[in-house]
């Protein structure tokens, strides 16, 4: 059992979920989520002004244009006397004041913020280092990625959900039934989607994340889940229409939660599969100041200062773990000074991939 256990922590599947787990990716999807959640009335907002331009410019559409978003998702706003989330009156009017203008300044500040979420949880998936003196620099990537990632988001959901609705609605209208052109549709808009959101995903790994993976590794993750992804949007429609009325505006938002929650795990992990990280090594026993008081790293203890330990996190290292470190300082070390303009490799907390400089105790070493 033990060496079943042994090669099977050596799969590229299970090491990724190892990274997964040490990284804390459920609780960063979590904090995504929420994010969403707290960010949902700006974004719904958004989506109401961008809804009234349109309305607005195609006015005899009005109606159709609300029967078919509540098919993509029921129980969006209220039609012909049913109960939903958005009053129709209130996105029909075209009117533009400067209350209008704050809240689209607040609407697009809430995605950002989503993105800001999802840009630090893609980095520390990866182990990467955040990169000083990249504050404006982060945001004005956090922008451009948030107009990419909505109007790729509204047309991989056209692709996906529409076609669907199209095909529902032509077989309520025509008595014949059309199982061939049905199922053309959807295999053709599946395939878009897919590609589409593929391209969404590899976009932003690269751009937002700044991730430089091996193109192999990104295609065929970023191929995976998108697909998937396509798959069980398409699947969800044909779900969501056999919600009871009375409780589509409850199931819209559950609905939504569960589901950034979900494509947050799934693209989490993704990149930690792309990331294809060395095995993690068993947890270590040897911390002898557990039964100190304090028993953590702290300015108040100025000797807990020469604790080996992650001088980012403050997580206190074992002493295989800072022997290790210190071993790998000094391969960098002798590897500069034999070859001035090339780095052979750094140390490495293990457990989350990310380069750390070494500690207060390493460099005591080192001047030793």
């Amino acid at each position: 059992m033990k060496a079943v256990m042994k090669r099977l922590n050596t799969t590229r599947f299970m090491r990724a979920y190892l990274r997964y787990q040490n990284a804390s990716a459920n609780l960063l999807a979590g904090g995504i989520s929420y994010t969403a959640l707290f960010s949902m009335a700006g974004i719904v907002t958004l989506i109401i002004m961008t809804a009234q331009v349109m309305i607005f410019a195609f006015p005899l559409t009005r109606d159709t244009i609300f029967r078919d978003v509540n098919q993509w998702i029921p129980g969006a706003i209220q039609v012909d006397g049913q109960p939903g989330l958005i009053d129709p009156a209130a996105i029909a009017s075209p009117s533009f004041t400067w209350g209008t203008l704050v809240v689209l300044v607040v609407s697009i500040m809430a995605g950002i913020r989503v993105v800001a979420a999802l840009r630090v949880s893609i980095q520390t998936v990866f182990g990467l280092p955040q990169r000083p003196g990249a504050g404006w620099k982060n945001t004005l990537r956090d922008v451009c990625m948030f107009l990419v990632l909505f109007l790729g988001g509204i047309l991989a959901s056209v692709l996906g959900s529409g076609s669907v609705v199209v095909v529902q609605t032509l077989q309520r209208r025509l008595p014949l039934a059309l199982p061939a052109p049905s199922g053309l549709i959807n295999a053709g808009a599946f395939l878009l989607t897919g590609a589409l959101t593929t391209l969404i995903l590899a976009f932003t790994l690269r751009y937002l994340a700044l991730v430089r993976a091996p193109r192999r590794d990104l295609w065929i993750g970023t191929g995976t889940l998108g697909f998937l992804s396509t798959a069980l949007q398409m699947s969800g429609v044909y779900l969501a229409g056999s919600v009871p009325p009375a409780y589509a505006p409850f199931t819209l938002i559950l609905t939504i939660v569960l589901w950034v929650n979900v494509l947050c795990r799934l693209f989490l992990y993704m990149s930690c599969w792309i990331a294809n990280p060395p095995a993690a090594p068993a947890p270590e026993r040897d911390f002898p100041q557990f039964s100190e008081r304090p028993n953590f790293v702290t300015v108040s203890a100025p000797t807990s200062l020469f604790w080996p330990h992650d001088p980012l996190s403050g997580r206190i290292w074992s002493l295989a773990q800072e022997e290790a470190a210190w071993r790998l300082s000094q391969q960098v070390i002798w590897s500069h000074q034999d070859q001035p303009h090339h780095f052979a490799t750094a140390a490495e907390k293990h457990l989350s991939g990310r380069p750390v400089a070494p500690s207060m105790m390493s460099q005591k070493l080192n001047r030793r």
